[in-house]
């Protein structure tokens, strides 16, 4: 079987779906349409999707302008505002190209001014800052869906109840800018699809427990990602992730694997720096590794099975809102690693710190202290960051993965020979 065949339609597939979400956000079919700015992480997107509103996610708009190596000007831009050097890189680099010279103009289409930025707080207080800065550059209106932080093992009932009433509050305001009255009925549509979606991408993600892993479930993962933030509530996104697992299925009955011949099995914590992603990938492959699970591609849904379904939606929205990996505590976030851990069979694990954002790198130190002392796992912390090439040192960060696979190695030869046949 061609293996250029079995690596890339389902990449194919996503980058079509990206390059025509950005073509109808520029599109004179949509024109008319208002634009709401939102957040990926416990999105409620399906919301706006039901009033028609052309929805922008400025998070993903800089991991595109990253990938497409126009990062650092727009850096520049952010920081030609006003912006420091300590502000998360990709406020900088969002507003640089909002409120910059290229007034939201890309290398892969225009960006549209937004008519309302709906700030879904769920775990990173800078999206408040981020939206009231977007606010002043374009005198647009402003909501806020307070996301309580998980503390206890789960969300609570007040929990669901607070974010569930702050969701009803928005429906007179998509009422009156749409011109569309609130439709349930078709919501709950919507909604079923995006069932549909998560379904079929938690089925997809489990892949990676099988030997060997038919995809990396983090370098091939995070690019399976788009449609999800995308375009999730939509035909196109469950025909997406239905040809994923076609050809994962593919891969398996042909013993494929992503590097040839898998040696070691990873788990990721925290995003890829996005300018330097193939030369990241590369360390990792050149010595047969495989991320087989990640907490990062987890923060765009729900990681647990939801109380609600799309036949309550105002109550599924609400779930989907505060069940994000993104907003959970430390104990809990530990807990589930080390069930992926266990779950996936790992050999290793991988934090990537990423400077500009304190919220997904907070405890990263303490986990891996946890995982190589306690529970007995080789763990190895890396420091760059996630839209900025300025933070990433080729030479520095290939020495220390080359060290920890050398260690790795040597622990996995040694752990053989004492193997009870």
């Amino acid at each position: 079987m061609n293996a250029t065949h079995l690596e890339d339609r389902a990449r194919l597939a996503s980058r079509a779906l990206v390059g025509r979400y950005y073509r109808e956000l520029d599109s004179d079919e949509f024109r008319d349409r208002k634009v709401v700015y939102l957040y990926t992480s416990g999105s409620i997107a399906e919301l706006f999707r039901s009033f028609g509103f052309r929805i922008v996610f400025p998070e993903i708009n800089c991991i595109h302008i990253s990938r497409n190596n126009a990062a650092v000007e727009m850096i520049h831009h952010g920081e030609a505002l006003g912006y420091g050097s300590h502000i998360c890189s990709y406020v900088k680099s969002d507003l640089g190209l909002m409120a910059g010279p290229p007034q939201g103009q890309t290398p892969f289409g225009k960006i549209p001014k937004p008519d309302l930025i709906v700030i879904n707080h769920t775990g990173c207080s800078t999206y408040i800052k981020w939206a009231e800065a977007l606010q002043r550059e374009f005198s647009c209106e402003t909501r806020i869906v307070d996301v309580p932080f998980i503390r206890e093992e789960g969300r609570t009932e007040f929990d669901h109840q607070y974010v569930r009433s702050q969701i009803e509050e928005l429906i007179p305001t998509c009422e009156e800018m749409s011109g569309h009255k609130f439709d349930p009925d078709k919501l709950r549509e919507i909604l079923g699809l995006t069932k549909e979606t998560i379904d079929l991408w938690m089925r997809l993600l489990d892949y990676g427990k099988i030997k060997p892993s038919p995809f990396d479930g983090y370098f091939d993962a995070v690019s399976y990602l788009a449609p999800m933030s995308m375009w999730r509530g939509t035909q196109d996104s469950v025909n997406f992730y239905k040809i994923v697992l076609e050809q994962l299925e593919e891969r398996v009955r042909n013993k494929y694997s992503p590097v040839g011949e898998e040696k070691f099995r990873l788990l990721f914590d925290g995003s890829p720096p996005w300018p330097r992603f193939r030369e990241f990938r590369k360390m990792f492959t050149d010595w047969k590794a495989v991320g087989v699970a990640t907490t990062y591609v987890r923060i765009v849904c729900a990681c647990e099975e939801l109380e609600f379904g799309p036949d309550k939606p105002i109550d599924y929205l609400a779930s989907l809102a505060t069940q994000s990996y993104f907003n959970w505590n430390h104990m809990k976030k530990l807990r589930f690693m080390e069930k992926l851990a266990r779950d996936f069979d790992v050999d290793g694990i991988i934090a990537h710190s990423v400077r500009s954002c304190k919220p997904m790198s907070l405890g990263q130190l303490d986990l891996r202290s946890y995982f190589a002392g306690e529970a007995g796992i080789p763990s190895l912390f890396l420091d760059s960051d996630m839209a900025d090439p300025r933070y990433f040192t080729m030479s520095q960060t290939a020495d220390r993965v080359s060290t920890f696979f050398e260690a790795l190695k040597i622990s996995k030869k040694h752990a053989a020979g004492h193997r009870v046949v």
